[in-house]
Parts: C-alpha cells; structure tokens; sequence
C-alpha cells in the first residue's frame, strides 16, 4: 500500500470538504435583502418670535415631506410651512397653515406630497400675525 498516495487523497478530500463547509456556512450576500432600512433624513426646527414658539422637525421621503410641530402662540399667530423641489416649484400651491391660535398651544403632523422625482428639496416654514403678516421664515433645505 502506498502511504503517500493515500495521505493525498485524504488530504484532498479534507481541503474539499472544508471548501464546500465554507460555502454552506457563509452568509448569502449576491441578491440578498438588506438587513436594515435606513431612516429617512428628518431635520429639526424651531422657529421664535417674542414669546412665540414653533417647534419640531422635517422627516424628508422620496415623494413627501412629514412637519412635526407645535406651535406655542402668545397673541395670535400662525404656523405656514412651504415645501418646495429642486426646480423651486411649491407643494401644494399655496403652502400649508394653522388656523388663528390665540395663546395657545397646537400640535400636529403634516404630510405634503411632493410626487416629483427627487421629492422634496427644501422647506420654508414660517409665523404669521393675526393679519397673516410674516413674523418669521426659516428655510431648511434637505439634508
């Protein structure tokens, strides 16, 4: 019997085994789903005049854009926010707004659509006095 000719092929044998091993065990990466979903951009905000508060934040999607807020109005004020595209077009036309709120406070969501390709670019978000007169803009471009 020849002892070498064996310990090859057992070897080789082996070297095979532990490639297919290899293969089996390793994790599926060609094609695979993502192991995770990256979140959405989303930037905060916060908007003040005098003893007036707006607050919250911008979560950025492909086709929308979500405002978060709360605005606290000393007097009577009101939150506009403004979403706009990268060719600078507004959605919807016309902008968003509260009612009056006279020193009170509001929350809300705000979902505006923006179905262009790229989505939403940038947002002006503002306050406004009881004659819709703007106190204070802020623009937050996407991030």
């Amino acid at each position: 019997m020849n002892f070498r000719g064996t310990l090859r092929r057992v070897a080789g044998a082996g070297l095979a085994l532990a490639a297919v091993g290899a293969v089996l065990m390793a994790p599926a990466t060609a094609g695979a789903a993502p192991t995770s979903v990256t979140a959405d951009p989303s930037t905060p905000f916060e908007l003040i005049y005098g003893a007036t508060k707006a607050s919250g934040t911008i979560r950025w999607h492909q086709r929308s854009a979500d405002i978060d807020f709360t605005l606290k109005a000393s007097y009577c004020r009101r939150f506009s926010a403004f979403v706009y595209d990268a060719n600078g077009k507004e959605y919807p036309a016309g902008g968003r707004s509260t009612s009056l709120h006279c020193d009170a406070t509001k929350s809300d969501s705000w979902n505006i659509p923006v179905n262009v390709p790229g989505g939403p670019s940038y947002a002006h978000l503002c306050l406004q006095d009881e004659n819709d007169r703007y106190l204070v803009c802020t623009r937050y471009d996407r991030p």
